[in-house]
């Protein structure tokens, strides 16, 4: 039986020939049918295009557009556009555009913290629909509805607005308000403690605050009666009753003639003696280079002065060298200071 024969069935040669080449052309039909009836069938959603100026870092060919937070559809493609624009084609799923129209707005934001983008559609005010194949222009006038606010965009405007406003004269102002602030300080103190004083005396019992009060009051009266003594004494010195002229005379002086004296000498003083003030200040810096360490050179000067006491010790009739000379054996010098004793 040949190798292309079955038992019981009666074939030969040709006809198993042809009933092969039949099911080989049958299959290959089959295969070349299905797979122009994929290559021919539109794949699901709605294709526009986006014309703009600028694209954000990191959009791309797949980078998920979003609409009121929810994926919406994709980047199909990126292609250049004329006079240097970009041409930038999506594929929307209409079901899920509910409100849009060719009015909208483009985002380009970052969808995560690693730098990874996004298409952000928003609502426009109110436009034509949109269909199939609309290519929305966002250049020129509508330049300014496309907004970059990707990681690369946000971190470029920081550099740009550090090196603009971080400026010595930003710094001068900074200074100088801290100086303010500062000086403002004594007085933000005193507001405090008042605050803190009568939100103390809030929370007293009103007996104890009317307690505390009976001091004040005493103090009151008795500063009064000091005030009216004073008074008194001023108008019954003897002075004023018997010579008014003269005392009048004496304070005109005192305010009329010494006061005035007194501030212009004091002006004429700090003209004169600011050049001198400002000879002082070399001098004083030289000494103060010449003492580096303060502390050191007041414990060496305090041991050389105790040295010096214990060296010339106070005898009564002054200080006194303790010293004690060995001279024995130099002849030429004990000879005359004994007087040739031995």
């Amino acid at each position: 039986m040949p190798n292309y024969g079955m038992p019981g069935v009666a074939v030969d040669r040709k006809r198993a020939m042809t009933v092969g080449t039949v099911a080989l052309a049958l299959v290959v039909t089959v295969v070349a049918g299905w797979a122009l009836y994929h290559s021919q069938q539109d794949e699901p959603g709605m294709p526009i295009s986006l014309r703009t100026e600028q694209i954000g870092d990191g959009v791309l060919v797949g980078t998920e557009v979003r609409a009121n937070g929810v994926v919406v559809g994709k980047v199909t493609d990126i292609a250049p556009d004329q006079h240097g624009t970009q041409q930038i084609s999506l594929r929307l799923d209409d079901s899920k555009l509910f409100g849009f129209d060719d009015s909208l707005r483009v985002d380009y934001a970052p969808a995560n913290l690693f730098g990874i983008s996004e298409i952000e559609l928003r609502k426009g005010d109110g436009g034509s629909p949109l269909r199939s194949g609309t290519v929305l222009d966002f250049t020129g006038r509508r330049a300014s509805e496309v907004y970059d606010a990707t990681m690369g965009s946000i971190l470029r405007n920081a550099a740009q607005v550090g090196g603009s406003v971080l400026t010595p004269q930003m710094a001068s102002v900074i200074a100088q308000a801290a100086a303010d602030t500062q000086a403002f300080t004594p007085l933000a103190q005193a507001l405090i403690t008042a605050q803190r004083t009568i939100a103390d005396n809030q929370k007293m019992p009103m007996s104890r605050l009317f307690g505390e009060l009976g001091p004040a009051f005493d103090g009151g009266g008795r500063f009064a009666g000091a005030t009216v003594q004073v008074v008194d004494l001023i108008r019954s010195m003897q002075r004023l009753q018997s010579d008014r002229a003269a005392y009048d005379k004496g304070v005109a002086t005192v305010t009329g003639t010494l006061l005035p004296a007194l501030a212009t000498t004091f002006s004429q003083a700090g003209t004169q003696l600011s050049g001198a003030t400002d000879m002082l200040v070399p001098v004083l810096t030289a000494l103060a280079r010449m003492v580096p360490q303060p502390q050191q050179s007041a414990v060496e000067l305090r041991l050389l002065l105790e040295r010096l006491r214990a060296a010339m010790p106070d005898t009564g009739q002054g200080p006194v060298l303790n010293v004690q000379v060995e001279l024995k054996g130099v002849p030429a010098i004990a000879v005359p200071l004994l007087g040739g004793a031995r």
